[in-house]
């Protein structure tokens, strides 16, 4: 009997993944219909799951209690059900291999499979960080699979073409035809944001910091991922030219009306505010120990000076 199939997309930063998680809410009836099953109960509970499994629920302004057993949460119902399963966050990409194999063991018993969304490096990747580097994210997760085949690689094209390119792509993975289940409404998606900062003083500002990482190393870096695709025998999906960086990153785009600009700036705001929120939280979190601190302090110098009084 064949082993069931688990599929965990890692999208790196910044490439595109995070039109997989709407998509897959929006069409989990009728993926479930076709035997693929979401066993995550939502987003949110994806994201402490990869937190757990990175051991960073502080730097996040969680207790331990907050995340501990998210994970085994999703892989109880992953396990009662029937078909493959696809769960997925893009904080996995920066999973050291203990951390891997931690997160594997979840999901024992099945034929895993790793997808990871990968697009032309950006500004910061010349000096990319665990999360941001393609060709360590794939020595790592192949590693622990012992089998490149099962690495699958969707190259993103530009962002104009991007979000339909990618879920068609992974579709063919998985096993089912993402033609016919429609995009939702992606205007609060990376891509929308992308288009909306490109039209505010934020893109200017970061086109200025491209001008500071010389195209010539992106490009460099750019051509080592391509080189340690094709050498590491990895699935491949999509073009790996399309890896090459825009000089300047001034790329094409096509406005398709004040209304979607404006659904795309709410988008903005709204990641915006829920970050803001996380770091008021996180502040009040640091303030909580900051005072704990204090108060031990206290008493540290309350019985020092006993002793040395007494």
């Amino acid at each position: 009997m064949a082993r069931r199939k688990a599929f965990v997309h890692i999208g790196l930063p910044h490439s595109g993944g995070a039109i997989l998680d709407p998509a897959l809410e929006h069409h989990e009836a009728s993926l479930s219909r076709l035997g693929v099953h979401r066993p995550a109960k939502s987003a949110d509970e994806m994201f402490r799951a990869a937190v757990e499994i990175l051991r960073d629920h502080r730097a996040w302004g969680y207790r331990r209690r907050d995340v501990e057993g998210s994970w085994s949460a999703v892989c109880r119902r992953a396990r009662k059900g029937k078909g493959a399963v696809v769960v997925g966050q893009h904080l996995l990409a920066a999973a050291a291999p203990v951390e891997i194999d931690l997160f594997l063991e979840g999901l024992a018993g099945f034929e895993v499979h790793i997808v990871v969304i990968a697009a032309a490096p950006a500004n910061q990747a010349t000096a990319p960080n665990e999360a941001g580097d393609l060709s360590g994210v794939l020595d790592r997760w192949a590693a622990a699979l012992r089998r490149p085949d099962r690495v699958h690689v969707i190259v993103a094209p530009d962002i104009d073409r991007r979000a339909q390119a990618i879920w068609a792509a992974y579709g063919r993975i998985v096993g089912f035809d993402a033609s016919a289940l429609h995009l939702p409404d992606l205007s609060t998606t990376e891509a929308a944001r992308t288009l909306a900062l490109r039209h505010s003083p934020l893109w200017e500002f970061d086109r200025a910091l491209t001008s500071l990482d010389p195209h010539e190393s992106r490009v460099e870096l750019a051509d080592r991922w391509a080189k340690d695709i094709a050498d590491g025998g990895y699935d491949l999906h999509g073009d790996t030219a399309d890896l090459i960086p825009v000089r300047g990153a001034a790329r094409s785009w096509t406005a398709s009306g004040t209304e979607d600009r404006l659904r795309a700036a709410e988008g903005l705001l709204g990641d915006a505010l829920v970050e803001s929120a996380r770091l008021r939280a996180h502040n009040e979190v640091l303030e909580q120990r900051l005072a704990t601190l204090q108060r031990s302090r206290k008493k540290l110098k309350r019985r020092l000076a006993d002793l040395i009084s007494g």
